[in-house]
């Protein structure tokens, strides 16, 4: 609090007091009056299913729900009641803003709009019916689901914990048990039994009732025991810092719920700033920034992730922690003169943020290195753990291995996939997903087949865990191998979460047995993909898979033996040439893109195994206009002679599968 005055009294800062103003004036004219028969529903609902935007509205017209990109208009349910919950969250801010606003200024509106609307819930929120029937959650009172009551209340825990010393006795007590009881009793008996971010949402609004109503029995429901949050914090935070759901969005998505919690424990014995999860979870996703400041999209993840996104809670760990890493990404995000300069395109947001009030501290120039962001952007890295690699070369590429553990109900089934980009230029990237609501997300994006890997048989990977075999850097360039297999049928999270039957597309059966190697070389100027798939028994192999529902304009590419492909891609042309140790057929379709109102160029390399087939591709990116050709000359066993022609130059490689770990040798001629 000391912290949010001085800052509110310098010019740095007055643009998020600006922000906190208006946030808190606009809650304040919220039209909508809380009611006994609140029934929200599921907010991803409320998406355009032909492009994927969120709809729009007006207060004066509730049941008319507008798409910004085409035009169309909505009426009627899910819209309904999707609107709903937007509107109490809407609320929920405004109790957070106003509160927060009235600490800063002590004004008798700011007071008034919190308190008029936390009176309000207490007045009725025992008495709304327990509904949902949304896949893979709980069920909600005033929403459609745990995830939600439990996002809600904590913006109203922290608003009533800045104005409950004002308050009338006889208001305090009966918001506290008319609302704050009420809905922990609630989130008590709906907590999730297993390790995911909904739980640790859930865990932490339990904990923060606790704290607000000084009731220690709800403080420890919320924080201790299986599931509490300090257990999920324990299992679900894999070694190396990443959340185990598999991607940067839902590891900070797991954080920010952590943050209302441990603003309101800043102080007291439950304090969690010390917990070693807390800088581990900041510190994880810096080596992935990339040289355009985006973070990338992997399973359940949505666009438009950057450095200026996260900025707010960079905010928080450089005043915590002091890491110099943290002041760089705060000097780049807000366009400052010690900006990195090796990261390009990103576009500077505003300091203007509530955690900038309340955290931050003066952006003195960097003690060191000021190019601290992008030299991690060019570095290679490995995380075994979280089963993530970075290859770069100087050539400006950089490719993102992914052998990750299974990320359960928000996992992509894509073991050993990949994605690439060239400086600022994104090649072969995973699109990861849209609004849950919308079709294309359980039809399209949530599937192996709409990434960069191998699917057995048109079907899904079944869960298991892919590995990291070894990482070599060598004079030529640097190259990984990865392997995963299903010969059995463990992984690291299993027992610890729940996949239901509707969430489980896969086909255990026919991966059974099926065995998978990747290496990706990195030279100078290209990328070289080689896979050795083994089967037990005859089965279609794609890399890649053909979904009809989702294919349009589907080709089979007749190039011959050995097919070459070229793009236009940004400012450059991309060639991409095959090879395969079995007779096959390459394929092209049109597929969704992100959003799915656009669309992008998928290939599929189809071929009917028995025993080993291998897959070779290779990449080549420059703002020339180059050929290729990929052939190998000698195949044995386990072993492959490469030749490569590709922009005017020949390369030769010799791609040794040994039983533990493979080798590679490279000669540019």
């Amino acid at each position: 609090m000391e912290r949010l005055r001085s800052n509110a009294a310098l010019p740095d800062y007055a643009e998020a007091v600006s922000a906190l103003r208006k946030e808190a004036d606009e809650g304040a004219r919220i039209p909508y009056r809380i009611g006994a028969e609140e029934f929200g529903q599921w907010t991803h609902y409320y998406h355009c299913h032909a492009d994927g935007s969120r709809l729009e509205f007006d207060w004066r017209e509730p049941d008319a729900h507008r798409c910004p990109e085409c035009g169309k208009l909505q009426a009627g349910e899910p819209y309904n009641s999707a609107w709903t919950s937007i509107a109490n969250n809407l609320i929920g801010r405004a109790v957070y803003s106003n509160g927060l606003l009235f600490a800063l200024e002590e004004k008798e509106e700011s007071f008034r709009t919190a308190r008029d609307f936390l009176l309000s819930y207490a007045g009725h929120y025992a008495g709304y019916p327990i509904h949902g029937d949304i896949p893979y959650n709980g069920p909600g009172k005033l929403y459609a689901q745990t995830l939600d009551e439990a996002h809600w209340i904590l913006d109203l825990a922290v608003g009533f914990d800045l104005i409950q010393a004002h308050l009338p006795r006889e208001e305090r007590e009966r918001i506290g048990s008319g609302l704050f009881q009420s809905c922990a009793r609630f989130l008590i008996l709906h907590k999730e039994k297993q390790i995911h971010n909904h739980a640790v949402l859930i865990t932490s609004a339990i904990a923060a009732i606790g704290l607000v109503l000084k009731d220690d029995e709800l403080l420890r429901s919320g924080l201790n025991g299986e599931y509490g949050l300090l257990d999920q914090l324990s299992r679900g935070l894999l070694e190396d810092g990443l959340w185990y759901e598999g991607n940067v969005q839902y590891h900070f998505y797991a954080f920010s719920a952590l943050l209302h919690y441990a603003l309101l424990a800043e102080g007291t014995p439950w304090e969690l700033w010390t917990h070693p999860a807390m800088k581990r979870m900041l510190d994880y996703p810096i080596p992935f920034i990339g040289p355009d400041g985006r973070m990338p999209t992997w399973n359940d993840a949505g666009l438009g992730h950057d450095i200026g996104t996260y900025a707010p809670y960079y905010e928080i760990a450089l005043d915590r922690y002091g890491d110099e890493r943290y002041r760089a990404l705060l000097h780049t995000a807000y366009g400052t003169a010690w900006a990195d300069p090796g990261i390009h395109g990103h576009r500077p947001v505003r300091r203007d943020s509530v955690y900038a009030l309340l955290y931050g501290t003066e952006l003195r120039p960097l003690s060191g290195n000021q190019r601290i962001l992008s030299e991690a952007a060019y570095a290679v890295r490995c995380f075994p753990a979280s089963g993530v690699t970075k290859l770069v070369n100087e050539h400006g590429w950089q490719v993102i291995l992914r052998h990750s553990t299974f990320g359960g109900e928000h996992d992509h089934m894509d073991r050993l996939g990949f994605s690439a980009m060239c400086h600022e230029v994104p090649l072969l990237t995973d699109p990861g997903t849209t609004s849950y609501g919308v079709p294309a997300h359980y039809g399209w994006f949530k599937h192996t087949f709409s990434h960069n890997t191998i699917s057995i048989g048109g079907a899904d990977q079944p869960p298991r865990d892919g590995h990291l075999v070894q990482l070599v850097e060598t004079s030529w360039g640097v190259w990984a191998e990865t392997a995963v297999d299903w010969l059995g049928d463990d992984y690291r999270m299993k027992g610890s979460i729940l996949l239901p039957p509707e969430l489980c597309p896969w086909d255990t059966d026919l991966y059974q047995g099926v065995q998978v190697r990747r290496i990706i070389m990195l030279a100078k100027d290209h990328m070289l993909d080689a896979v050795l798939v083994h089967v037990p028994e005859p089965k279609e192999v794609y890399l890649m898979n053909l979904d009809q529902a989702w294919l349009q304009d589907k080709r089979r590419l007749t190039s011959g033996s050995k097919p070459e492909l070229r793009y236009s891609m940004g400012k450059g042309r991309m060639t991409q040439v095959f090879w395969c140790s079995q007779p096959s057929e390459v394929f092209s379709a049109l597929t969704p893109n992100n959003p799915p109102s656009a669309s992008r160029t998928s290939l599929f390399q189809r071929v009917r195994a028995e025993g080993s087939v291998m897959f070779l591709q290779a990449f080549a990116y420059d703002r020339g206009d180059v050929g290729g050709e990929l052939e190998v000359t000698e195949l044995q066993a386990n072993e492959a002679k490469v030749k490569l022609t590709i922009g005017g130059s020949s390369h030769r490689y010799t791609v040794s599968w040994n039983p533990e770990k493979a080798w590679v040798d490279y000669i540019e001629t």
